[in-house]
């Protein structure tokens, strides 16, 4: 046996015997060499044959890791695996979930490997944000503006029930360049510019009922994090609520509240979108019907 398989064979107890455990960094050719005593290239033969026995898996930038016993080595994952997985995390769990230990767990890759792909959590989040929102599928143009504006909103809301934390995501004020979202920016804007606004108000326009979407969509994550931690829905703990609410709104000094907090109430988001986009858009035709010719 020469040296290069006797430090093998080191390692391969040590994998054995659970203290090279799977998803550990397995030891560098310079550990080995620091370790061992031996040259470069011995220490290259030793990882060799660690991965021909299917215990080491080695890759540019992550180095080795220890595998399972007979488990394949995983494949190489990719800039579109790793949003992927993000974007699957975000949507299961929150976007507060979605770390970079989070996502190499997921990817079954060393945490700092996750950097070779997303440099930051940062660049990571706006990456996630660009790749859904030009996911979105844009409705088919029609000749009438009000009917674009709805059915491009409409299918922003679906995208941001689909992944409750798009809207708590995006900015309005410091937006990140994200060329996946200019289609939807693209279409919405022409829309209002077809009505007749200026580019300007357009442009008004489009941020108001971005907005307004955005406000909405903002209240489904939290929400869904509070049904699936209590087990309550909103209706049922608006009731748990009542008692004291009506004690804080006596009916001698908030007849109106009082009355309401008589009456019965199904809270549902959706209800809320279609109402305050018919109050917008009937504001926003009247406005465009009164412009001057």
């Amino acid at each position: 046996m020469n040296r290069a398989e006797e430090i093998a064979a080191v390692l391969r107890e040590r994998i054995a015997a659970g203290r090279l455990r799977p998803g550990d960094r397995a030891p560098s050719t310079r550990a080995i060499m620091r370790d061992h005593g031996v040259a470069m290239g011995t220490a290259t033969r030793v990882l060799a044959r660690l991965q021909a026995d299917g215990l080491v898996d080695s890759a540019p930038g992550r180095g080795s890791v220890v595998l399972a016993p007979g488990r394949p080595r995983p494949a190489e994952p990719t800039r579109d695996t790793v949003l992927a997985a993000a974007i699957a995390i975000a949507d299961e769990e929150s976007l507060q979930a979605v770390s970079m230990r989070r996502l190499a767990a997921a990817l079954d890759i060393p945490t700092m490997a996750v950097y070779r792909y997303v440099p930051s959590s940062e660049e990571l989040q706006a990456a996630m944000l660009d790749r859904v929102l030009g996911e979105l599928e844009l409705p088919p143009r029609t000749a009438d503006w009000r009917e674009d504006v709805e059915a491009l909103l409409r299918a922003l809301w679906e995208t941001m029930k689909a992944h409750p934390w798009l809207a708590a995501a995006m900015s309005m004020t410091r937006p990140s360049v994200m060329p996946g979202a200019m289609p939807m920016s693209e279409h919405l804007l022409g829309a209002l510019r077809s009505a007749g606004l200026e580019p300007r108000a357009a442009f008004t326009e489009y941020l108001c009922l971005l907005n307004l979407v955005r406000g909405l969509g903002a209240t489904i994550e939290p929400e869904l994090a509070d049904r699936a931690a209590t087990g309550v829905t909103e209706d049922e703990w608006i009731d748990t609520q009542l008692g004291e609410l009506r004690a804080a709104a006596p009916a001698d000094r908030f007849p109106t509240m009082a009355e309401m907090l008589h009456t019965s109430y199904p809270y549902d988001a959706d209800v809320l979108l279609d109402t305050a986009l018919t109050r917008y858009l009937d504001g926003l035709a009247a406005a465009v019907k009164s412009q001057p010719l």
